[in-house]
């Protein structure tokens, strides 16, 4: 009840995964952040979730989506690329983007830092002094003159076992820092809503490798079990030789930062030790990265940084400090709002509508997205415009239906059949079937549909195609083709093959040669696709052919052969006949761009066409499906909206065949 358009709201972490499709439904121009605190799992680990891809779908209806590390962000989009089949591409200004059903989410990986101006002032606090020298005489009593300090959640993830084991492992390989070193870790215990004590097995672990310590070292270890105030706090850090994190696995924490500007307060200027496996490691200058999981090498980085000379020290210190005063949390929070308010700035200068339609979808439901493109086909648009027209030309990429064949269901391909029989009923109806599979491909996918010689076909990319009312085995060519460049295409992309398990090539093509990747991982056959892209347009330059990449698979075509120019021959061969005042054009991938061109060339020089005496206005529907930008006029998200917008049209043929029956039965009976 308080939102106003356009305002921005902020979701933080993982109770909430599903809200920006939640709010999306409620609240339509809101500008959504979703803030990642914590890592975000590997593709491996992620796709085990059951729900898996409805988390995906809920979290790309966010505007915006913030992560603390790259590493994380890369995790997530490559959960996007594998399980979703989405691309990501980095853009101008810095920032990640993925296009999810026509909306563009963008990604934003920043640590963000501290109240810099704030601790500062707290800082100056008289007990601040007092707490230090409190420790000052608690060190002295115990004779030690090396601190190692270490503050965590008692919790698995925080590796304050494998922090003690490699302590451990100091004073066992370098006998010279026994009689001076300690360690004090402060570990905080964990309790839920109920005051019951979490992770109470790993408490026992931790208290079992304490006590064995003080066994074999005695005084060598001081852990405290509770959290410390502010003032305490920050004194221990400022009386410390190195901070040491341990994590196994770490979002945020800002113990690091904290640490760094309590050292101010001191004359030590302590050493970071941070767990590669923390995001904050990632980003402070100077920090010693190590692996909690090797004890030994965790224990001569400990030793490393004790005996670092004083001048390097203060060098590190310096630069820790202008990260920690110049990467403030005010600065973070600025320069995230600053991004959101731009890339919406952004969206309204290239025309997206930023409302959320009624579409919207909440909760676990598979198409959960958001459209925000004002050039979202509407349907009604088309059924009015099919109604008050004499002569259509239909025209439908159907490898939209062929390929996908864990998107289209039996039920579901009868129901397109139905809808595409219904279509070429109706006197004036002119459909063709466009494919870039071979002719046999073509009809074994059609099976046995009834009308199939009213069906205007085009095989392999408009090699071959058929006219409406030609026998079903009369095909003609469009031109004859010599494929001398098919063999040094093959020699390319063999090599390919036989580094790229999964990938195969297509080479029964008479004026086409493909290598597919649909097969491998995404990702790295992406990587190869593009890779083998460039080397095909470098070696094959001087010959007669188009080479390019599809959404898996990388293509060798002769010039002269493609269902744009089989579009221009269609509707060239109609022109002479007095031509047409509706078009249907329905295509997903590059290919379909010069046949879209084609069309709203056509539409531009006959806006209106004479037939039977009247002046008729040309409509042209050219509709990209899942795919943007594109040349076509129009859009459509999914493979759901083609079947309920083809259905929709063969419902208006049918009401049409039921008018004119109708009216023939009544001029009968009046005659």
């Amino acid at each position: 009840q308080n939102f106003n358009d356009g305002d921005c709201v902020f979701v933080f972490d993982l109770e909430l995964l599903l809200t920006p499709t939640l709010i999306g439904s409620r609240a339509r121009t809101a500008n959504i952040c979703f803030f990642f605190n914590t890592p975000f799992p590997s593709s491996e680990i992620f796709r085990a979730i059951p729900v898996r891809k409805e988390i995906l779908r809920a979290l790309l209806n966010a505007d915006f989506i913030q992560f603390h590390d790259y590493t994380y962000a890369r995790h997530f989009m490559s959960c996007c690329s594998t399980l979703l089949g989405l691309e990501y591409k980095s853009t101008r200004g810095g920032l990640l983007n993925i296009v999810f059903n026509g909306h563009h989410c963008h990604i934003r990986a920043s640590h963000t830092g501290i109240d810099v101006n704030q601790l500062e002032v707290r800082l100056r606090e008289e007990q601040i002094g007092v707490e230090q020298q409190k420790w000052r005489q608690k060190f002295a009593q115990t004779g030690k003159q090396v601190i190692l300090c270490g503050y965590d959640d008692m919790e698995p993830l925080s590796g304050i076992t494998l922090k003690l084991e490699a302590f451990r492992s100091l004073l066992r390989l370098h006998p010279e820092f026994r009689s001076n070193t300690l360690l004090v870790q402060v570990a905080i215990p964990l309790y839920d809503n109920r005051a019951n004590l979490m992770h109470p097995e790993y408490v026992e672990q931790v208290k079992s490798a304490a006590a064995e310590i003080e066994k074999d070292y005695p005084g060598s270890l001081l852990m405290m079990h509770e959290k410390m105030p502010f003032a305490p706090r920050c004194a221990l850090f400022s009386q410390a030789d190195a901070l040491v994190n341990a994590a196994v696995r770490h979002g945020l924490t800002l113990v690091p930062f904290e640490f760094v500007l309590c050292t101010e307060l001191g004359e030590k200027k302590g050493n970071l030790i941070l767990s590669e496996f923390s995001a904050c490691g990632r980003v402070i200058p100077g920090a010693v990265r190590v692996n909690p999981w090797r004890d030994e090498d965790l224990a001569r980085a400990i030793v490393k940084t004790l005996r670092q000379p004083a001048h390097e020290s203060m060098h590190w210190h310096t630069q820790q400090m202008a990260w920690c005063k110049t990467n403030t949390v005010e600065r973070w929070t600025e320069n995230i709002l600053l991004d959101m308010k731009r890339i919406r700035i952004h969206m309204i200068e290239m025309g997206e509508d930023v409302n959320r339609s009624a579409s919207v979808r909440v909760g676990l439901v598979k198409n959960s997205y958001k459209e925000i493109s004002s050039r979202v086909l509407k349907h009604e648009i088309v059924f009015n415009a099919y109604t008050n027209t004499k002569t259509r030309l239909l025209l439908l990429d159907i490898d939209l239906l062929i390929r996908p064949k864990e998107e289209l269901d039996d039920e579901e391909k009868e129901k397109t059949l139905r809808s595409l029989q219904q279509l070429v009923q109706e006197q004036g109806n002119f459909l063709f079937l466009l494919s870039s599979e071979s002719p046999d491909n073509l009809l074994k996918w059609l099976g046995k549909t009834k009308g199939l010689e009213k069906l205007g076909l085009a095989a392999e990319d408009g090699y071959y195609y058929k006219w409406p009312g030609s026998p079903v085995d009369r095909w003609d060519i469009r031109m004859e083709v010599q494929a001398y460049w098919k063999e040094v295409a093959h020699s390319l992309m063999k090599t390919y093959v036989e580094r790229t398990t999964g990938t195969f090539i297509e080479h029964d093509k008479i004026a086409s040669i493909t290598w597919h990747f649909g097969s491998t991982s995404p990702e790295f056959g992406l990587m190869q696709g593009k890779e083998l892209l460039n080397h095909l347009k470098d070696t094959m330059a001087h010959l007669p052919v188009e080479v390019f990449m599809g959404k898996s698979f990388v293509r060798v075509r002769h010039k002269d052969v493609s269902k744009g120019s089989l579009v221009q021959h269609i509707v060239s061969h109609y022109s002479r006949r007095g031509g047409v005042d509706f078009i249907l054009c329905l295509g997903d991938d590059k290919m379909d761009q010069d046949m879209f061109n084609i069309l709203q060339h056509y539409q531009h020089e006959a806006s209106y066409r004479v037939f039977q005496g009247e002046e008729q206005a040309v409509k042209v529907f050219t509709v990209t499906v899942g795919k943007q930008p594109s040349h076509a006029a129009y859009c459509l998200y999914t493979l759901d909206d083609v079947n309920t917008l083809l259905g929709g049209v063969s419902l208006q043929t049918k009401r049409k065949i039921r008018a004119s029956a109708t009216m023939l039965e009544l001029s009968g009976f009046a005659a």
